[in-house]
């Protein structure tokens, strides 16, 4: 698809889980828009790779979302790069897929850890910069349409994007005074690295698929403009709200 944007231009914006999936398209997206990356990702070799050429405008930073000193260093480094942050877009995430009586504890804390205390680290980092600084900008998180209906055997993946659904509330009302937007989307299956384990099993696609009234998967650029609309001036009076973009799957 062609967009013709530009709405980020001259923005700095931090990106997590930006090695590939959707932090990959948001941050080529925001490129063409303008914008000044951070692209954050644990894969930092990745990172290096997929960028490179782009350093001019862009800076890869190697962090592990779930710890909190490794987000301070990051969010530190794009800082000391770039001046400030104008756009956190919180995207990092991953899934972990046992049944309730087989999941091990490690198995559900290393999701939880990821998916909603790396959203968590992330966004007070970023905020307590712009509120530092005075800066009335946007924290976009990513939530699921896990949020909101649930599948076999990923229990910690939906009880994590719960969560950041009501995390996004919750920081939406207490940052509303600064002037700082919160806002969330909540992808259905989009064709990334984590939904492999889905559209790769002929049989859990399928009960996917049946349920999706589109009867497609989402492609990564569909959620993309999603998230960009969230994180721009187009949505000014939009805070709080996790914006579903599934297909219709949510409709059974």
């Amino acid at each position: 698809m062609y967009y013709e944007h530009h709405r980020y231009i001259d923005k700095v914006c931090v990106v997590t889980g930006a090695a590939n999936g959707l932090g990959l398209s948001l941050c080529t997206r925001l490129l063409e828009e303008g914008a000044y990356v951070g692209a954050l990702d644990i894969e930092g070799d990745t990172l290096k790779k997929v960028f490179a050429g782009k350093e001019d405008r862009l800076l890869p930073v190697e962090v592990d979302v779930a710890s909190k000193p490794s987000v301070d260093a990051a969010i530190n480094a794009v800082i000391e790069r770039f001046g400030h942050i104008d756009v956190l877009f919180n995207n990092a995430g991953i899934i972990g897929r046992q049944s309730l009586l087989d999941s091990t504890e490690e198995q559900w804390r290393r999701v939880i850890d990821v998916n909603l205390n790396g959203t968590f680290f992330c966004a007070q980092a970023v905020l307590r910069h712009m509120v530092d600084k005075g800066i009335k900008g946007v924290v976009v998180n990513t939530s699921s349409v896990a949020s909101q209906i649930v599948s076999p055997k990923t229990g910690a993946y939906s009880a994590s994007k719960g969560g950041v659904t009501m995390f996004t509330k919750f920081a939406a009302l207490e940052m509303a005074q600064y002037g700082i937007r919160v806002c969330a989307y909540g992808p259905g299956t989009s064709v990334t690295r984590i939904t492999d384990g889905t559209r790769n099993d002929p049989d859990r696609c399928a009960m996917f698929l049946r349920n999706i009234p589109m009867g497609r998967f989402g492609e990564p650029d569909e959620a993309t403009s999603v998230a960009l609309f969230l994180g721009s001036d187009e949505a000014s009076y939009c805070t709080g709200q996790t914006w579903i973009e599934d297909g219709g799957n949510t409709l059974f």
